[in-house]
């Protein structure tokens, strides 16, 4: 009888354990996307991207402009990205770690971030909920936090609902910085530009050798002192931070993949291309060490087949 009982309760919890990984499948990304009009004014122009998980712990800054991130300016303008500063805690973070996830302010027009579903060691994130913040900074000590809510253990693709909360809503100067802020969970089947996100090494590996044949363009994002001695061959080599200048330059109509040395500033080139490259049918990036060795050594017997 106790028996029974065990295998029962077994069964139960291999079910359950099944339904919580089952139920981020198909889940490829969070999409951020929204218009920025920048300001003419001082004390404004900074915005910061980050993820929470349901207890309020940071999982991963996504993007901070430049004068709050990579210039430390929060230390001298306090109001500036209050929430940001909290969550991050960014004077534990290493100049490494802040370029990573930091850049001059973009231009004005229409911005897209993604989420991939990992945290900032680049793991891919247990099921639960998890909150998605963008908060600006518009004049002085008036403030914006949006925040949208996605349970990744029940998954529903589609456009999140949104929060806001103003620290002066009767303060209307520059209220116009961020509009049309839109935060989408994707799919590969609601994904029409197939942005497959982050790969881990080995399945980057098979997924480059399963898709070579179609015409596969692997770029390298690595600026030129960080270029790879040794890279994939026949790569093309595309600084990350060039990336807004030269997208053109990659075919169109082929899978493409991008790499670094970490996965790290794969990131913001891939960001660009999903903006500027819609013709891409199939866009990834290696979210880890790039497999140059293993993949140069499969070309090479594949040449010899």
């Amino acid at each position: 009888m106790l028996r029974k009982a065990f295998i029962v309760w077994m069964l139960i919890v291999l079910l359950m354990g099944a339904t919580v990984v089952a139920g981020s499948e198909g889940i490829s990304q969070v999409q951020i996307r929204f218009d920025y009009n920048h300001m003419a004014t001082i004390a404004s122009n900074q915005f910061a991207l980050w993820v929470e998980d349901n207890d309020g712990k940071l999982i991963k800054t996504i993007y901070v402009t430049g004068f709050t991130g990579t210039r430390r300016g929060y230390r001298n303008r306090e109001m500036s990205l209050p929430h940001w500063v909290k969550a991050a805690d960014p004077e534990n973070m290493t100049d490494d770690a802040m370029d990573a996830v930091s850049g001059a302010t973009p231009k004005q027009g229409t911005l897209t971030y993604i989420w991939d579903l990992t945290d900032d060691r680049n793991n891919r994130v247990s099921n639960g909920v998890y909150h998605i913040f963008l908060e600006a900074s518009l004049y002085w000590e008036s403030d914006i936090l949006i925040s949208a809510e996605v349970d990744l253990s029940n998954p529903e693709p589609g456009i999140l609902n949104l929060m806001e909360k103003r620290s002066n809503p009767e303060q209307a100067d520059n209220e116009n910085m961020l509009t049309d802020i839109e935060v989408t969970v994707m799919t590969q089947e609601n994904n029409t530009a197939k942005w497959l996100g982050g790969l881990d090494p080995q399945e980057a590996l098979v997924y480059m050798e399963n898709h070579y044949d179609e015409g596969l363009v692997i770029v390298e994002v690595n600026t030129d002192y960080w270029k790879l001695e040794t890279g994939f061959t026949g790569a093309m080599h595309i600084p990350h931070d060039q990336m807004a200048e030269r997208y053109q330059e990659i075919p169109s109509g082929v899978p493409v993949i991008l790499h670094c040395g970490a996965g790290v500033v794969s990131v913001p080139a891939y960001e660009t291309l999903m903006e500027k490259r819609p013709d891409i049918p199939q866009l990834s990036y290696i979210a880890g060490r790039p497999p140059v060795q293993e993949f140069n050594s499969w070309l090479e017997q594949h040449f010899a087949e």
